[in-house]
Formats: structure tokens, sequence, C-alpha cells
């Protein structure tokens, strides 16, 4: 059986279990997020991350009053989600086994859902990548690298997704608290994202 990469402990703990390799390409993936998410270039990569209110191009007024409103909360949650990822990575160590064991706060939860999945938007971006799109490029294709990276950052994804979900269904209810075990029904900050 697949080695699970996200597991609910029995004290309602989300534990991420990675190889070292696995977390040195995903907190250099994160460090590197960190500069996009910051200072986007323009074209498809910022409107892929910042995507406008308005299509329309005659309300240029109404979409830059809407950036004043949103933009730089947009830009704090999505670095807070990157530096909780580093953070939680960089002060792991690794079990006897050789794996490492981070366990996320109920907040970190979220911010790792939007770490991921920010990192392989902006990288599917960069590719090209639609519906129609083979990522398993050759080997000696420049884009191969990336669409490694970008098959797992997807499966990552798919897999925290599958279990928030799954939880969800469980509790028969989409009341965090519930599904974290909290049966105050209380729902834990997720930092806005």
């Amino acid at each position: 059986m697949a080695r699970r990469t996200f597991k609910r402990a029995r004290d309602g703990t989300l534990v991420v279990t990675l190889y070292a390799a696995e977390v040195e390409l995903l907190v250099m993936t994160a460090r590197d997020m960190m500069t996009i998410v910051e200072e986007p270039p323009d074209g498809e990569v910022r409107d892929r991350l910042y995507p406008r209110a308005y299509l329309d191009p005659t309300e240029e007024k109404a979409q830059g009053e809407y950036d004043a409103l949103v933009h730089d909360d947009l830009v704090r949650s999505r670095s807070a989600a990157l530096d909780a990822v580093v953070g939680g990575l960089d002060a792991a160590t690794p079990n006897r086994r050789g794996l490492i064991e981070v366990e996320l706060r109920p907040e970190e939860e979220m911010q790792w859902l939007t770490a991921v999945n920010d990192a392989r938007l902006v990288i599917g971006t960069a590719l090209g990548v639609s519906e129609d799109t083979d990522t398993e490029y050759a080997r000696d294709d420049p884009r191969f690298e990336y669409g490694v990276l970008y098959a797992w950052l997807t499966q990552l994804h798919f897999e925290l997704v599958t279990l928030m979900l799954g939880e969800i269904g469980e509790a028969g209810s989409d009341d965090v608290g519930n599904v974290t075990g909290d049966d105050s029904g209380n729902r834990p900050d997720h930092g806005g994202t």
C-alpha cells in the first residue's frame, strides 16, 4: 500500500509525512513562491494568482478600488501560508525510519492547502497546462522537471482535498470544528484563506 502524505491522528491532528528529498523540494518551491506571490510577473501567472474582479476594460476604476481593498490581504494570507509550510518543515527532524512528520495545527491545514494549490497553479500556468495537456514530458524536454513537480503538487493537493472532503462527509456538515474533532462546534480561525 502506498504511503499517505496526509493522515489524521487519533487525537484529530493532521500529520504530514514526507521523505527528506520531498521536504527539500517543498521548502525550495515554497520559498520561490514567496517571491512570486509578493511580486508576480505581469501576464498569465499574475492573472492566475490575482484574477480581475471586473473583466470589462471600462471598469478600471472599480478594479482599482477592488485591488485596494483585497490585494494586500491576499498577499499577506498567501505569504503566511507559505511561511507556515516552510516553518513547519524547517523545524522537523527525520524519525527512525528516515521520514519527516509534521503535525499541523487546525489553522495550518488550510494554509498548507493554499500553499500547495498556489504553487501548482503557478507552475501549471507557466507550463500552459489545460485539461487536455499531458505533463509527462520526455526527460530531454526542458519542461520535464517542472512537469514532475506539477504532477507531485497536484497529487499532494488531491490527497489533502480528498481527506478534508471525506471528513466533511463523515461529519455530515461543513463545520470545520466537527471535522477536526472539536465537539463544541467552534470553527477554528483559518487566517482568511
